[in-house]
């Protein structure tokens, strides 16, 4: 039986704790979250003395359902953290929420699964960012992967934060039906300023909805720059069964060797690429 739709959460069976009731769309992300990972274990070899931590600030429970399939997978940490331990594990794995029960389900099953110390935080993902960047090896070679739940959620303050440590990776989950829905549609724009402040001085909101959310992108991708970074021209696209848009998927990194990785990770398809 298909789950409602307005349903958030509900309890496994298996272990008794929380898990998100999910759509589809979180297997692209997923997959490349594995896959760059994996792609990434030579490089991460090298600074295996350096306590390599994966960070998630946004780690819900660490299982879901998905909805309409009923299929259950991993959440993002344990995603991750079950590919770093095919090669070079993360020494630490960072995981927040502002919601005690995921954060306490997500930390329950990494320890079951033993991959790696895991360090909880409860919070908003700035205050979490500040915390963790305390604790991060400054030589190691660490990965972030920012999942908000939408644009309000990723202030540009978390990015700005993070960019503090020398070797961050930050695979970054941008909500395109949030921009489309709740920003575009409505005219809400305080999710806007808190994700890409300064926006309103470069973005012209008489073009249409497909030239403001392609500025509204550049203009983060320039700001992002401006902190060190560069984000990959292989942005990656996810639309819904009806073509509905739901997300881009960027990596900003500081090292050409790791847009190359980005961009190699297979079954990165041409349909998925950066397109409006």
């Amino acid at each position: 039986m298909a789950l409602s739709r307005g349903e958030r959460h509900d309890t496994d069976p298996d272990d008794g704790l929380r898990r998100d009731v999910v759509g589809e769309w979180h297997s692209e992300k997923h997959r490349r979250l594995e896959q760059y990972v994996d792609i990434t274990k030579a490089t991460r070899k090298k600074f295996a003395g350096n306590a390599p931590s994966y960070v998630d600030l946004y780690c819900a429970t660490g299982r879901s359902i998905t909805r309409d399939t009923r299929e259950v997978v991993d959440g993002s940490p344990l995603v991750a953290a079950r590919a770093a331990a095919e090669s070079v594990p993360f020494r630490e794995i960072h995981i927040g929420d502002m919601d005690a029960a995921n954060v306490q389900a997500c930390e329950s099953r990494l320890a079951a699964a033993d991959l790696g110390q895991v360090v909880p935080y409860v919070g908003l993902a700035e205050a979490t960012a500040r915390q963790v960047v305390k604790r991060l090896n400054p030589y190691g070679l660490h990965l972030a992967l920012l999942d908000p739940y939408s644009l309000k959620a990723l202030p540009f303050e978390v990015v700005q934060i993070l960019s503090g440590v020398k070797r961050m990776d930050l695979i970054v989950h941008i909500s395109e039906m949030d921009l489309q829905r709740n920003v575009l549609g409505k005219g809400d724009f305080t999710g806007l300023d808190t994700f890409a402040p300064g926006w309103r001085d470069v973005v012209d909101l008489n073009q249409n909805s497909v030239s403001v959310k392609r500025q509204v992108l550049d203009y983060w991708m320039t700001i992002v720059g401006k902190l060190g970074y560069h984000v990959s021209d292989n942005i990656v696209r996810v639309t819904g069964a009806r073509n509905q848009p739901l997300y881009w998927l960027a990596l900003a990194s500081r090292h050409a060797l790791a847009d190359r990785f980005w961009g190699e990770i297979r079954g990165a398809s041409p349909q998925s690429r950066f397109t409006f």
